[in-house]
């Protein structure tokens, strides 16, 4: 396995993330097709009539001394230890610095390229490792003769992306100094631009992933615990609310697939560690599953989801009384059991 790709795999899907989601706002019609490149600044001119541009340029690769395998495997450093022990080298943990320029040559361009790309990076801060392993298939399959789909071509994306745990994505807001000396590295013409920090990208031998039993899957993969009544105290009914506790719960768009249906059904609050969530009216008593389902923020990427453990809780049944109104019939007799003071009551199971 070509380790040595990772670094440009990430760029690979960056860029396609931006272009991906500067296709689909509508509100960029009017400017036209916009490009994006992955060129050093000083290679770049526009002119009067040179289409606007986005630039995403890696500027820095930092090693993170940080790195606890993304702070949720401490126990994974034992077997990295020993597997290091055996001859078998640990992983490399770098973060990634890019600066991402817009260019323009009409009025409000850059501006609103910066402001859109802000938008997109917001609503995207993490990219999971089914996101990076649809949109490597994706970006290898549109372009054969690119130079990043003929050096894939070497490996697997399945063997690319297994090293590869959730990347997040950090903006740096830099200060005038900072940006200023950034330009004078750079030496290109100074263009509104916009600092992201990239981590954690792991680079190893796949020896020592599999030796350490290293599995990205199930580091990203949603885990429910346990299911409870909200509030805490009460019992799980139809149309109550529930709270699924777990980790790593939320996700680009979070669903959740109550009894193995096919129609997915949308929670109330979806953080990491917990989900509220209301169950319907229509439901019988007894035990029911619960899985937590996260798709794709973007269309082709739509055949890749991620799903969770399947978790069993007990709905209860809710019990109504109530007392119904004798009919003429049996008038004569509850008068006649009057004097035992009988009332005729019916109970009826909802659910």
């Amino acid at each position: 396995m070509s380790n040595g790709l990772v670094i440009a795999a990430i760029t690979a899907v960056f860029k396609n993330l931006l272009e991906d989601g500067l296709v689909q706002n509508a509100a960029l019609s009017s400017m036209g097709n916009v490009l994006v490149t992955t060129l050093p600044p000083d290679q770049i001119s526009i002119g009067v009539d040179d289409q606007p541009r986005l630039n995403l340029f890696l500027y820095q690769v930092l090693q993170n001394r940080n790195v606890d395998l993304g702070g949720r495997h401490r126990n994974q450093l034992a077997h990295y230890q020993t597997s290091t022990e055996e001859g078998t080298n640990t992983p490399l943990a770098i973060n990634l610095h890019y600066v991402l320029t817009a260019y323009g040559n009409k009025d409000f361009q850059t501006e609103i390229l910066l402001g859109y790309v802000m938008h997109i990076m917001h609503q995207t801060p993490i990219l999971s490792n089914a996101m990076i392993r649809a949109t490597l298939n994706h970006v290898a399959t549109i372009n054969r003769s690119g130079l990043f789909a003929q050096a894939i071509e070497s490996t697997s994306v399945e063997d690319l992306t297994e090293q590869l745990d959730q990347v997040r994505i950090t903006p740096n807001l830099f200060d005038t100094e900072q940006m200023s000396r950034l330009w004078s590295l750079l030496q290109g013409s100074y263009r509104p631009s916009i600092a992201y920090e990239v981590s954690m990208v792991f680079i190893d031998s796949k020896k020592s992933l599999l030796t350490s039993g290293y599995n990205q899957e199930t580091l990203e993969q949603p885990q429910i615990h346990k299911i409870v009544a909200s509030p805490t105290n009460g019992k799980i009914i139809a149309g109550s609310s529930v709270i699924i506790c777990g980790k790593n719960l939320s996700g680009d768009i979070t669903l959740l697939r109550l009894n193995g249906g096919e129609n997915l059904l949308e929670p109330q609050v979806v953080e990491d560690s917990r989900i509220l969530f209301k169950l319907p009216q229509a439901i019988y008593a007894g035990h029911h599953k619960i899985q937590v389902v996260h798709q794709p923020k973007y269309k082709f990427l739509n055949s890749e989801q991620v799903v969770s453990n399947e978790k069993t809780f007990i709905l209860h049944p809710t019990i109504q009384v109530s007392v119904d109104e004798p009919t003429p019939d049996i008038q004569e007799q509850n008068n006649s059991a009057s004097s035992t003071g009988a009332t005729q009551v019916s109970f009826r199971c909802l659910t």
